[in-house]
């Protein structure tokens, strides 16, 4: 039974390697540019610190609102079309952000970057593919490619474009954009009907009857809380370790999480896999608010290495339960809509997060890092609330 939840047949690691590979491209894209964005969006024509602000969070607003639309595509028209779908609007914004020195182009391009919404289609694509006993694993798979991309976006961003400058970075997202497209047109399979029972028959507001299921209602108001704490961690982190350390040397800093995050993500997702996925997912969030307060109470680089260590781990395992726990508990027939509701939750607690860390972080550190803290316990509360997660371990 232990070698049956960890091991993969060939066709399924062949799904996974293809899948994680497109999401890890189109995350290192967007993430190549976080260290370096707000500086250059404000050193642009009549830019200002709001129309920066707008540029950096539009993304998320644009991946929220459709990630229901696009999720419903897939189930409706297959996965295959919807992701490079996707993927080719990601490229043309990229395309357009590399052409532009206007902060109002600039804006136009980062929302078209979020409407290549294929995380939903994605996610229910692995679902399709991989057998229940060993979805947290695949979940987990995926998860690191989307932390790998992340870190590796992080570290190399700021490194690259001290060479070449900030707009080769979104050349260079487009390219690896059209490296995806490839991937998913060549590589991967379209799931069966069977598999993603794509015998469509309701309308969109029955579909989203479905995912008003408490148990997914109380995963989806988790996962918009996390994405507010990371994107909040991922703004205020990096402005204080650059205080001590040079842009050059944020891999020091950065590698060693991705390990250490990357251990747990497996470890967390093996005991989630054998029924416990209702004690991970809290004891993650538990672990975030923690970190939070490690942040709030020990200001010093210690207190904040710390801090963002246990906080980088705790994610990384949420990144991969989250999403598996949702797909357990969807209706088959339109997991990819209902996955879309709960990615469309996610985005909007980056988009939130995103604009709560501008008002609040620089001038109000320690209330910021409260109210993550509090958004963190109250998520913990309503998945330990959600029976059905234990129940649909063994379905």
């Amino acid at each position: 039974m232990k070698k049956r939840a960890f091991s993969f047949p060939p066709a399924e690691k062949k799904a996974i390697a293809g899948l994680a590979s497109v999401l890890s491209a189109r995350m290192f894209g967007l993430s190549v540019l976080i260290p370096v964005f707000s500086v250059y969006a404000m050193g642009l024509p009549d830019s200002t610190p709001l129309l920066a602000g707008i540029a950096f969070s539009v993304y998320g607003l644009t991946q929220a609102v459709l990630q229901i639309p696009f999720g419903y595509f897939s189930d409706r028209f297959g996965r295959k079309p919807v992701v490079i779908g996707g993927l080719a609007l990601f490229a043309a914004g990229s395309v357009l952000g590399g052409l532009t020195t206007n902060i109002y182009v600039l804006i136009v391009a980062r929302f078209i970057q979020g409407a290549g919404a294929i995380a939903s289609a994605c996610f229910a694509w692995i679902a399709d593919l991989t057998d229940v006993s060993r979805r947290n694993m695949a979940m987990a798979f995926m998860g690191m490619s989307i932390g790998g991309g992340i870190v590796m976006g992080m570290i190399l961003g700021p490194v690259i474009a001290g060479y070449t400058g900030v707009q080769f970075l979104f050349w260079l997202t487009a390219g690896l954009s059209v490296v995806a497209i490839l991937i998913t047109a060549i590589f991967l399979k379209e799931p069966s009907k069977e598999a993603h029972h794509n015998e469509f028959s309701l309308n969109p507001r029955t579909v989203l009857g479905y995912a008003m299921d408490p148990n997914l209602l109380r995963l989806d108001a988790a996962g918009m809380l996390v994405n507010m704490s990371m994107i909040a961690a991922f703004f205020m982190a990096p402005i204080q370790i650059a205080k001590h350390f040079e842009m050059g040397e944020l891999w020091k800093i950065y590698l060693p999480l991705a390990l250490f995050g990357g251990m747990a993500m497996m470890f967390s997702s093996k005991a989630a896999d054998r029924g416990a996925a209702r004690k991970v997912i809290t004891g993650a969030l538990l672990a975030v608010a923690v970190a939070f307060a490690l942040m709030a109470h020990f200001p010093s680089i210690y207190g904040l290495l710390a801090g963002f260590s246990l906080f980088f781990a705790a994610f990384s395992v949420l990144e991969a339960t989250l999403p598996a726990a949702v797909s357990k508990l969807a209706d088959p027939t339109h997991k990819g809509a209902i996955i879309g509701v709960f990615n469309f939750s996610v985005f909007m607690g980056t988009f939130f997060g995103g604009m709560l860390a501008g008002v609040l972080a620089l001038s109000h550190e320690t209330l910021f890092f409260y109210l993550i803290m509090g958004a963190c316990l109250i998520a913990a509360g309503l998945v330990y609330s959600a029976p059905g997660l234990d129940r649909s371990e063994n379905a």
